[in-house]
């Protein structure tokens, strides 16, 4: 009985392999099949995947394929009532802003980013040093006064604050709460640096590895400037992976996603 099973099993194989050579190979359906899987992984791995979520870094609110090395502008979110859509960032965080002229060679995510208004009720005052008048005074804010006092704009649904001051080449400063440096917003926080291409400022650094919204901003252009600081308090989280950090100075360690610092220059 074995002997007649094991000729059936081995007549059967020698069929099998007949009815392939007769057909020469693989059916052309086969190579087909494996051909389109061929051209869909080339086709992926010329594109990009860009997934963009809500601020809570999980709900997905799109999907989109990007040719590598092309730049990639996505449309606006949907508005939420009663907040402001700040633009996409690459972190969940919102302590990087998307750039969007810059070509996409890898799969990334976006996160949209929104703030509700809050009414802020700090004062923020200019502290630094230098030989300008101003600043001289300063002196690394040891005085704080209403002379370095920033002007509240008086806006409904935006916290705008202005100072218009004399600063001279080499000065450092930042703007701050108090004289313990309090929420500071320094050099992370510039929109930009130039004006009609030519750079009036630099990143003077912070002490040891604080985050660069902290760094000195340093004078490179003498002459009159006005600074405008917009904040968004609802958005201010604090920085507890610094070393440095405890409860009971957490406001030294203040930041913001969405704060910025813009000037002009008057000459």
């Amino acid at each position: 009985m074995l002997k007649r099973k094991m000729v059936r099993s081995l007549t059967a194989a020698l069929i099998g392999t007949a009815i392939l050579t007769g057909c020469g190979g693989p059916s052309s359906s086969a190579k087909s099949s494996s051909k389109n899987s061929s051209d869909a992984k080339t086709e992926s791995k010329d594109e990009a995947a860009v997934i963009m979520y809500d601020s809570d870094g999980k709900t997905i609110l799109g999907k989109q394929s990007v040719a590598r090395g092309e730049t990639f502008t996505p449309d606006d979110p949907e508005a939420k009532e009663g907040y402001t859509f700040m633009g996409w960032f690459v972190t969940p965080d919102m302590t990087r802003k998307y750039d969007a002229s810059k070509a996409i060679d890898t799969d990334i995510k976006l996160y949209a980013g929104f703030v509700k208004y809050q009414k802020d009720t700090r004062d923020f005052y200019v502290v630094g040093s230098g030989s300008s008048k101003l600043l001289k005074k300063s002196n690394w804010g040891a005085t704080v006064d209403d002379t370095m006092k920033l002007s509240r704009q008086n806006k409904p649904d935006a916290n705008v604050y202005t100072i218009t001051l004399d600063l001279e080449q080499g000065d450092q400063f930042q703007f701050a709460m108090d004289s313990s440096w309090d929420d500071q917003r320094g050099f992370g926080y510039m929109k930009t640096i130039a004006q009609d291409g030519k750079d009036y400022f630099k990143n003077n650094g912070s002490l040891g590895d604080a985050n660069a919204k902290k760094a000195n901003i340093e004078v490179l252009v003498s002459g009159n400037y006005t600074f405008t600081l917009t904040t968004y308090p609802s958005a201010d989280y604090y920085d507890t992976e610094d070393s440095y950090y405890s409860e009971s100075k957490k406001e030294n360690f203040n930041l913001s996603p969405y704060d910025t610092i813009e000037f002009q220059y008057n000459g």
